[in-house]
């Protein structure tokens, strides 16, 4: 019975990632690709904050609490022992800070793209946005330039900015779905890359 859960587990998951990989390309690349027909992106909070990483963040969060309170269950008298207690103390509080500095971030991005919706219109080859103050209709020959704003770290985050002709400008996650779909109908625009370590969105 454990065997058959251990595989149906590992074996689930790689079938899921399968069909969202597939799922993925139907839906991007050919007839049915965002060029060709009307899609809506927006994206919610349960579907946001229990991604896959989120997760992984989640369970190092539960482990460095556990390991953490563990340190103060040691009760002795003994220096070594004690010494002993305050590693236990610094190793758990290790991979609560790398959570918790990741979820600060992912808060933040996530606070950028609540209730924003873009729909494509492929008749009319123009972008719709919706922002919680207002709607940004995008056309061709509105945008000026592109700055990506990224980080080279192994916890990769980065936020994109649209600089419009007529002086306005907006800023989106790269977590927001269909972001890519800009870059899509309007391929002619300037890009720029901009490296920063902390990429928080003011």
């Amino acid at each position: 019975m454990n065997t058959f859960l251990i595989f149906f587990f590992v074996f689930g998951i790689f079938a899921w990632c399968i069909w969202k990989l597939l799922n993925y390309t139907r839906n991007t690349i050919g007839e049915n690709s965002p060029l060709k027909v009307v899609r809506v992106y927006q994206i919610g909070e349960w579907q946001y904050f229990l991604k896959f990483e989120n997760l992984v963040f989640y369970y190092m969060l539960v482990i460095g609490f556990l390991t953490a309170k563990a340190a103060f269950s040691i009760l002795t008298s003994d220096i070594n022992l004690a010494l002993t207690r305050i590693l236990i103390f610094i190793f758990g509080l290790i991979p609560m800070a790398g959570s918790v500095f990741y979820f600060v971030l992912d808060f933040n991005h996530w606070e950028n793209i609540r209730n924003v919706i873009l729909t494509t219109n492929p008749v009319a080859h123009e972008l719709e946005l919706t922002f919680p103050h207002g709607t940004l209709l995008l056309r061709d020959g509105d945008l000026e330039k592109v700055v990506i704003t990224y980080n080279e770290a192994k916890l990769r985050f980065s936020y994109i900015t649209y600089y419009l002709k007529d002086g306005r400008q907006f800023t989106l996650s790269d977590r927001m779905p269909g972001i890519e779909v800009i870059q899509e109908y309007f391929r002619k625009i300037p890009t720029e890359y901009c490296k920063k370590g902390f990429l928080y969105i003011k």
